[in-house]
């Protein structure tokens, strides 16, 4: 007999609570195995220790659910395998059991992370999950019947066929891996999304209710924008360009459209105005397929902030997502709460919260970090959003900025992906990048590598150019400087100082270094009336304020002398005569050469490349660059000769990227770098070959182990500046939380006050023979440090470590 009432949450009962959550998964998916894992993914809640931590009383002896509930979905299926299979869909042997590994993955992890397959189920949780029911037995069948109503044969427990059922076969997943492991993991995520909101009671879904509202005042805003610049009559030569760029694209994306691509290129020169060829893009999509909302990301948080500022001037509102954007009406749902701490705000709070964690918005801005990893993750938190990936069109602005392997794999992945979930994908690019699988034989043990088998669908014809990139790039308006070697040879600090002091115009010097930048700085800080210093010694704040100074000196003609790592070189709008660049990958070099007379503001721009040599005898890219620095140089000594005109890159860059894609193994990824600049790598391919998800999620675009060990400090303005005692102060409260809505307002809370001290914070790295800055703070919670000695840092320099401990 089925007790009478069985708790999911405090306010909600099992069968409530798994209903609601059916509801909300089907929102999402229609995927059988979702529905098959949300019945059972709580029945382990049985547990009568369970019952008792759900009202906050102790409870002693195992009181986990997860691995019961897996248990009970093992012990159904040997009963009911026919209906099982019927539920499914699956009349294939080998499908069915892929299919029911995946259940089990989800209804057993379902509060944690996907695991690789070939660990399904941890062994000690099993065993004390078998030990646990040895001794209890709960009435499951008959709340699947009489609760559910799913109709089935009854059944009992059998410990001795479970462990059949989780042995794990990579032969009978990969001939269709690619389709198994993206139906995991968003059977997956649309399973957590729905958990979670229904136990917090959350039925508002932001995007699906503000899209209309969305896209009205998009088009119309957009439509206001473009009659006024193509009504311009005065309009130079640059603008008239960058008109003819986004009609063709639009245009284009709508021929496209009718023959059912999903991917497109978008290869402009850089200052070819691509964010408002985006947007327009975006809008014809919308027109053509009705209810698509908008995923924009970037490769920097400078450049998400220039399109931000750019939305609001049109008037387009959107939400900004990354480590450092603040959202406003999550800030005013907080004040509002703080001020009336009545329940309804803070039911208002959490959604708004909920909102921003799914990425449930119709205009997301964000930055690469969030957007491909949250594409390939496998953890709980991050794959919150991935139900709100489909319905979308995806600006991806500046895919260069990816390592090189990974361009087609993304690609790739991307095309398979807006195919299964009604999206779209545009990829916009300054620097040509080539989106084709390499032409290479790969031996059968070798086979797992092998992305033309994974990704059987995708060819040379999935990504399609919506803009003839050759007729742009020969235009006399996009060649705007030359390139030539500043020596033949190696330079060092003296002649390149030598060089620039000779010359009359604002110059931007690239260099490969934080050590490298601070030294030359020192070295010309004197020679020159306004010398400028960029790197990420600086906090984000002050970095700001001095990209908008140097904004005013080259807007007033007065000359300026600006220093920086290679953070300025896309999509910070600056317009300088000359620029100089440390030996760097040619996409690099032209990202920084794209701030050399960006606007045609003279008949050609100067750009000098040589390959320094620092104060010790060695060559920063070689060190930057590793092993792959001798390739870049060989290649850029034997093609950039004489002077090199923005033009003839078009055509350099083809063929470097045609070059190099041979070269690349496609989907292989760094996951740690040591003290010594040894990789330790993964391949997505053979990772979604072998369903090794929690390899995959290791993936970071940004590898913090590099040169040394990484620490994160805050920087107080003044010493009156306490936001950081007060973060401390809020996690500690939150720690007596009782509720989880109390718990979910108080990581409201913190997030949002990490976020209003993250203007203030920087990283460092030092080596292990090096000494760390002091810090005040007896105990580093978030693993931030407070510098205690404010003297250490300055608007002019930075954070001061000494040249020797300066590195990236």
């Amino acid at each position: 007999m089925v007790p009478d009432i069985i708790w999911s949450h405090p306010s909600k009962t099992l069968e409530a609570h798994t209903l609601g959550v059916l509801e909300k998964y089907l929102k999402n998916s229609s995927l059988p195995i979702g529905k098959v894992a949300v019945l059972f993914h709580d029945l382990g809640k049985f547990n009568p220790n369970f019952q008792k931590k759900v009202f906050g009383n102790p409870a002693y002896g195992y009181s986990h659910h997860s691995y019961l509930s897996a248990l009970a979905f093992m012990n159904f299926l040997m009963k009911n395998e026919a209906l099982t299979r019927d539920i499914l869909g699956s009349n294939d042997k080998i499908d069915f059991k892929n299919k029911v590994q995946q259940i089990l993955a989800i209804i057993a992890h379902h509060h944690g992370n996907l695991p690789d397959f070939d660990s399904l189920l941890s062994l000690d949780e099993m065993d004390s999950a078998l030990r646990f029911l040895n001794e209890n037995h709960f009435e499951w069948s008959n709340f699947l019947a009489e609760k559910l109503n799913l109709e089935h044969s009854s059944f009992c427990l059998d410990f001795n066929k479970t462990c059949l059922l989780t042995k794990f076969e990579d032969k009978n997943w990969k001939p269709n891996a690619l389709v198994n492991f993206m139906d995991t993991q968003f059977v997956f995520s649309s399973v957590i999304e729905a958990d979670k909101r229904d136990a917090a009671n959350n039925d508002a879904y932001d995007f699906w209710t503000n899209l209309c509202s969305f896209q009205k005042n998009f088009w119309e805003k957009l439509n206001s924008k473009f009659i006024e610049i193509d009504g311009f009559s005065e309009a130079s030569a640059l603008n008239k360009c960058r008109t003819e760029i986004r009609k063709e694209a639009t245009a284009k994306v709508e021929e496209n459209y009718e023959l059912g691509k999903r991917v497109f290129s978008l290869p402009a020169p850089t200052g070819a105005g691509k964010t408002f060829t985006l947007l327009s893009v975006a809008k014809k999509l919308q027109e053509l397929d009705g209810n698509l909302g908008i995923i924009y990301a970037l490769p920097f948080l400078s450049i998400t902030d220039q399109v931000q500022e750019i939305l609001e001037g049109l008037g387009i509102e959107c939400l900004p997502i990354s480590s450092k954007s603040e959202n406003e009406k999550l800030q005013k749902a907080q004040e509002d709460y703080e001020n009336n701490p009545t329940p309804e705000n803070l039911d208002t709070l959490l959604k708004q919260s909920f909102s921003e964690d799914t990425f449930d918005h119709p205009f997301i801005l964000t930055t690469f970090v969030q957007f491909f990893e949250s594409l390939v993750s496998n953890k709980n938190s991050t794959l919150l959003k991935l139900p709100n990936f489909k319905n979308r069109i995806f600006l991806i602005d500046e895919i260069q900025a990816l390592p090189p392997r990974l361009y087609t794999f993304f690609a790739a992945w991307l095309d398979e992906f807006c195919r299964r979930h009604n999206s779209y994908a545009v990829l916009s690019t300054g620097t040509m990048p080539k989106f084709t699988l390499p032409d290479k034989i790969y031996p059968p043990e070798k086979s797992d590598k092998n992305p033309r088998l994974l990704f059987k669908n995708y060819n040379s014809e999935c990504i399609t150019e919506i803009i003839s990139p050759e007729k742009y790039f020969n235009q006399e308006v996009f060649n705007r400087y030359w390139v030539k070697w500043l020596n033949e040879e190696r330079t060092s600090f003296e002649e390149l100082i030598t060089h620039i002091c000779s010359q009359q115009s604002s110059c931007l010097i690239i260099l490969n270094t934080i050590a490298d930048t601070k030294f030359l700085y020192n070295e010309l800080k004197h020679k020159f009336p306004n010398v400028i210093l960029l790197n990420t010694h600086f906090v984000v704040q002050d970095r700001i304020e001095k990209i908008d100074l140097v904004k005013r000196f080259l807007k007033n003609n007065e000359q300026v002398m600006v220093i920086s790592t290679q953070l300025i070189e896309a999509g910070v709008d600056v317009d300088f005569p000359v620029v100089y660049r440390d030996l760097c990958p040619l996409p690099s070099l032209i990202q920084s050469a794209g701030r050399c007379n960006r606007n045609k503001k003279q008949q050609y721009g100067a750009v000098f490349f040589f390959h320094l040599i620092n104060r010790e005898g060695k060559s920063s890219a070689e060190m930057i660059y590793r092993k792959e620095a001798k390739d870049f140089l060989r290649f850029c000594k034997d093609e950039i000769n004489g002077k090199v005109f923005e033009k003839e890159l078009f055509y350099i860059q083809s063929k470097f990227f045609e070059q190099i894609k041979n070269d690349l193994t496609v989907g292989e990824f760094t996951y740690q770098i040591d003290r010594y600049g040894n990789e330790s790598t993964y391949n997505f391919i053979e990772c979604i070959n072998k369903a090794e998800f929690a390899k995959a999620g290791k993936f970071k675009l940004i590898v913090e182990s590099r040169f040394g060990e990484s620490y994160q400090y805050f920087i107080p303005e003044n010493d009156m500046d306490k936001r950081y005692e007060e973060l401390v102060l809020l996690m500690k409260e939150s720690l007596k939380a009782e509720s989880i809505q109390q718990r979910l307002y108080y990581k409201s809370r913190i997030e949002s006050a990490l976020k209003k001290i993250s203007g203030r914070l920087l990283t460092v790295r030092i080596r292990k023979e090096q000494t760390a800055p002091q810090y005040s703070n007896p105990e580093e919670y978030f693993g931030i440090r407070v510098l205690s000695d404010l003297s250490r840092y300055s608007k002019e320099t930075g954070i001061e470590l000494g040249y020797e401990n300066c590195i990236l």
